[in-house]
């Protein structure tokens, strides 16, 4: 590690030494000053002015101006990104005023597709493009959420506001597949797959979402459910410059569920007893003293405020980055480091990251020119085991359970609970997880000849994960008096130490070939071989009783049976041949050809190889000569639609094929005996998911300033891995096979417009999306647990329940349930909920459950809005979903359930004098009501403004005495308000998991909660 920092230091500080050396060569001649503007006469701040030739150069300064040594007859190339460069021949003069004409090829933008750049006008696949002023205005942590309603049909969900768990789960056009294979989009950074989390944000210079089969077929086997490709910051030739940002905030849940006080708590529980038949302690003058009884004794009647006592934590953050560039005729250089801390709203909870990346460009010749990329990020992440406990107390615990004795002794809770509450002060262990990450790239360039362009690149890549768990059994007392209680958290310390080392080899090379032939036919063709490997070593141990419950290692634990050591080693390996073809006439009509031949070595022989084959043409009207005359109006106008197949290698196991074998040990006559055995069966016949896609679509601009993209897609997936039924004498586990299907039929639009008027700006830029998903294929099986269910003709993690069509509000309503449509063998009281008899059986029980929600979220949006005024801008961006089904169950919403407090909402509950009560009657004993059913199914749809906003940037003349280029402060905030219909005090997105499906539904509101966060930083280039 000393040694890469060695590298990179002396790297920059070569280039900063070479730049100012270089400078004082020319110190003799001339001093030549000047301005660079565009055709409004507004200055061009960061313009290029480079002497050719020479490796002289600078950029303008904030008031657009310039000043460096040249002489007469030498040219001057000045260049500036979304305008036409220009050369300039040096006179007599010692000063110029250069106006540079604006570009709209540039201005329409260059994106980044696979193994290329493409301008956006040519482009005839579908394509989102995010560049690094889209993601300036947000205080990103985790990268992965910064698509979160920027572009359409790219869906981005976070369950979670924890420190450096905030990452989002990410959906392109869809879910397409289910079972256990990953529905997750590749992600490749600088051509190299990574994860997006992985790179800082203010690292990112372009982010581009390859959607459909035409722009990501290039990438085969792993592109079936979409592909991103990040672009990071390298130097520019002419730029020296060191760039600082920063902030500190503060965060805050979005919002916390409103419970009962204890007078309500009393007066609801004192009704659940009578409804049940019992009596209750809480009388009428029990609830009236209770609060003064408190005050006197404060452990005989307890108030407990869970969310006062849990919610402590400072929730302070704050990020710092440092970028240099520098540049010579021959060498660029980029080096960014940042830093960031993050702390919890609750104690004991942080992340720390630090992360350094070095782009550098090295021109040996106009032929011959290499990259040389390094990255290394360290993670650092602190937790409480029983975090998830924690925020399970608040939300559900009610205020008459003792925490805590008046002397300071903690109390054991009552009912078989355990207080959490001392591991925020330091007790109970620690969870301590440390993510290292070491990517580097090296890319040599050649081109013999100007048509043709030759490409190699080796990028290894090496991840460690060390977790680190130690539980502590903690003391509690039974009294005031310091009496030990025998309740516990667990019986014995124990620690679980693991270790996760994976190295990834990426080996690529292409050539492409370039030719215009008669002026107006214009061939690229692109030929490209890669290799990949995946070495993946993980190693765990698990010890008990520690004689030193302080010292956390493995070697002080017990050396008795309870000790566990595991491990397990594994490969797989993907070889690939691709080839890409562009045509275009004149710009005019465009054809693009895409075909990847891949091998994987996760199939076995005979199924190893797929083909991938895309085809996709555009035609844009505005370039025909019968157009020209509405040009000024409609600026850019453009058809497109392509056709592709796409594939899915990622099935959940590296040997899916391979009968694999469980090693194990058993006690035989207290010996310990190793044994092997075989629980699944394998199938050798399985193979690749693959999807077939169509999309047509249309780009159009008018008068410059107004861009519309829209987008009607069909996305079929076949051959997805279930499991199917087996006969159950054989004694196994039913293996993989090949049989279900899926489709996702969906279109996207977006809308922007930018317009300057003098000194005030004004930008909204717009998307929607939608998508049907529906399973249409699972051989007659069904599949999912609980609530989520997923079964042909449906869509895939819909919500499975009971039919809730009503209660029964009158004894007379009650009575007529029972006599035509029992439900569940139990007698229907006034109070109760109606279901469904949706089988037609008379009766009501599991049969009648069915389809009731879906968790795919449609009409997904975004809007973005900015204002400036001079140097004053405010920016805001909204987002949300139009329709998607949420679903919360147990003690988090029901009322009575498992012993849990109350919500506000539950005051409106049925009984004799309400019987219009929005909630069923309150009971104990009676499960009717808690049946997984539609009437605890809420609409997750949301508008939330995930952030806004203010900056200023100071005057250029402020700045000339500091000798700065810019400088702006800003304010920020994020999450400040959301508007829903879900249940109050819980997120919309809470029902979203990284893991397994994607979705857990039900008694899934113990999850760290979304935060909010106030910002203020700076930005500051010199």
């Amino acid at each position: 590690m000393n040694k890469i920092k060695h590298i990179i230091v002396r790297s920059v500080l070569v280039v900063l030494l070479v730049a100012v050396g270089g400078g004082n060569l020319y110190a003799q001649k001339s001093q030549l000053s000047g301005t660079v503007s565009d055709a409004e006469n507004t200055p061009l701040v960061g313009a290029s002015i480079i002497v050719e030739g020479t490796h002289v150069g600078t950029t303008t300064d904030a008031d657009g101006a310039f000043r460096l040594p040249a002489a007469p007859g030498q040219r001057l190339t000045v260049s500036y990104l979304g305008y036409k460069s220009k050369t300039v021949t040096v006179g007599s003069r010692t000063s110029l005023d250069i106006i540079l004409e604006s570009d709209n090829s540039l201005i329409n933008e260059v994106v980044v597709v696979g193994y290329d750049t493409q301008k956006k006008v040519n482009l005839t696949g579908s394509v989102a493009s995010i560049s690094a002023e889209d993601l300036a205005n947000r205080p990103i942590v985790s990268s992965s959420t910064a698509l979160q309603g920027i572009a359409p049909g790219v869906t981005v969900t976070t369950q979670s506001g924890a420190p450096g768990g905030d990452g989002g789960m990410i959906r392109v056009r869809g879910i397409g597949t289910f079972g256990g294979s990953s529905a997750a989009p590749l992600v490749l950074i600088d051509g190299v797959e990574g994860s997006l989390d992985a790179v800082d944000a203010t690292q990112i210079d372009q982010i581009s979402v390859l959607k459909d089969a035409a722009s990501s077929a290039i990438y085969g086997s792993r592109a079936a459910n979409g592909v991103i490709l990040v672009t990071t910051k390298r130097g520019k030739k002419g730029q020296t410059s060191v760039t600082y940002r920063g902030y500190v905030g503060w965060q805050s849940p979005t919002d916390t569920p409103e419970t009962v006080s204890a007078e309500e708590y009393m007066i609801l529980s004192r009704e659940t007893s009578f409804n049940d038949g019992k009596e209750s302690i809480y009388t009428d003058d029990y609830i009236a003293r209770y609060r003064e009884n408190n005050r006197i004794d404060p452990d005989n009647y307890p108030l407990t405020d869970w969310q006062d006592q849990i919610l402590t934590g400072s929730g302070f953050t704050h990020n710092h980055n440092l970028s240099l560039t520098a540049s010579t005729e021959r060498v660029r250089v980029m080096t960014s480091f940042g830093y960031l801390d993050q702390k919890g709203i609750i104690k004991r909870t942080d992340y720390q990251r630090y992360n350094v990346r070095n782009n550098m460009n090295i021109d040996f010749s106009d032929k011959l020119s290499m990259r040389f990329d390094v990255s290394f990020v360290n993670g650092d992440r602190r937790r409480i085991p029983q975090q998830n406990t924690l925020f399970n107390y608040m939300n559900t615990r009610d205020p008459l359970i003792l925490s805590r004795w008046s002397t300071g002794y903690w109390a054991g809770l009552s009912g078989g609970s355990t207080n959490v509450l001392p591991t925020l002060e330091g007790e109970g262990g620690n969870v301590k997880n440390n993510t290292i990450r070491l990517n580097g790239a090296v890319t040599l360039t050649f081109k013999p000849v100007k048509w043709l362009t030759l490409e190699g690149m080796v990028a290894p890549r090496y991840v460690t994960t060390n977790n680190h768990t130690f539980v502590k059994k903690m003391k509690f007392y039974s009294d005031a008096f310091g009496t030990v209680s025998n309740s516990s958290n667990v019986a014995f310390n124990y620690l679980d130490e693991s270790a996760n080392r994976s190295f990834y080899g990426n080996y690529q090379f292409t050539a492409a070939l370039q030719h215009t032939f008669a002026q107006n036919h214009n061939f690229k063709l692109l030929l490209g071989a890669s290799r990949e490997t995946y070495d993946n070593k993980t190693l765990s141990a698990h010890r008990e009783d520690f004689a030193y419950p302080d010292y956390e290692v493995i070697g002080a634990g017990a050396d008795n049976e309870t000790k566990d050591n595991g491990g397990g080693h594994a490969q797989w390996a993907l070889q690939s041949f691709f080839g890409r073809l562009n045509y275009n006439f004149k710009e005019r009509y465009l054809f693009e050809a895409n075909v990847r031949f891949d091998g994987s070595s996760r199939f076995a022989k005979g199924n190893r190889w797929g083909i991938f084959p895309s085809f996709s043409g555009a035609w844009r009207l505005t370039e025909e000569p019968f157009m020209q005359d509405v040009r000024r109006t409609l600026s850019e106008f453009k058809i497109r639609a392509s056709y592709g197949q796409l594939g899915n290698q990622n099935i959940g196991s590296n040997y899916p094929t391979i009968q694999q074998l469980d090693v194990s040990s058993i006690s035989v006559n207290d010996v310990i005996t190793p044994i092997v055995t075989q629980t699944t069966l394998a199938n050798p016949d399985i193979t690749w998911e693959s999807t077939e896609m169509y999309d047509v679509g249309i780009d159009a601009t008018l008068f410059d300033k107004l861009s519309v993209t829209a987008d009607w897609y069909y996305k079929k997936t076949h051959d997805i891995l279930l499991t199917l039924d087996i006969p159950s004498i054989i004694g196994l586990g039913a293996p993989y096979q090949n049989a279900g299907m899926v489709r996702n039929v969906g279109w996207e639009v977006a809308v922007g417009y930018h317009n300057k008027w003098r000194d005030f700006s004004f930008g909204v830029e717009a998307n929607l999306s939608d998508v049907v998903n529906k399973i249409i294929d699972m051989k007659g099986t069904t599949g999912g647990s609980g609530a989520i269910r997923n079964q042909e003709g449906s869509a895939i993690n819909s919500i499975y329940g009971l039919k809730c069509v009503g209660m029964a509000r009158t004894q007379e309503e009650a009575d007529w349930v029972n006599e035509n449509c029992p439900q569940y063998g139990v007698t229907t009281k006034p109070g109760d909920l109606i279901y469904a008899d949706m089988d037609d059986s008379g009766t009501i029980d599991d049969k009648d459950m069915t389809i009731i929600g879906s968790t795919v979220p449609r009409y997904t949006y975004g809007v973005n809005l900015s204002f400036g005024w001079k140097g004053l801008n405010l920016s805001a961006f909204f987002q949300g979903v139009g329709k998607v089904d949420g679903y919360l169950s147990s003690y988090y919403v029901q009322p009575c359930q498992q012993g849990g407090t109350f919500r506000k909402e539950h005051l409106d509950r049925w009984n004799e004098t309400n019987p219009n009560g929005k909630y069923p009657r309150l009971t104990m004993t009676d499960a009717n009501n808690w049946k997984q059913s539609s009437f605890w199914m809420r609409s997750a749809a949301y508008c939330r403004l995930k952030n806004i906003q203010l900056s200023y940037t100071l005057p250029r003349t402020w700045l000339k005495k500091l000798r700065m280029k810019s400088a702006m402060v800003f304010v920020n905030a994020q999450n400040l308000f959301t508007i829903t219909d879900f249940y109050q005090g819980f997120d919309p997105e809470v029902a979203y998991s990284g893991s397994g499906d994607g979705v857990e539904l039900g008694a899934v509101a113990y999850n760290y909660p979304q935060v909010k966060v106030v910002t203020m930083g700076v930005e500051l280039k010199f």
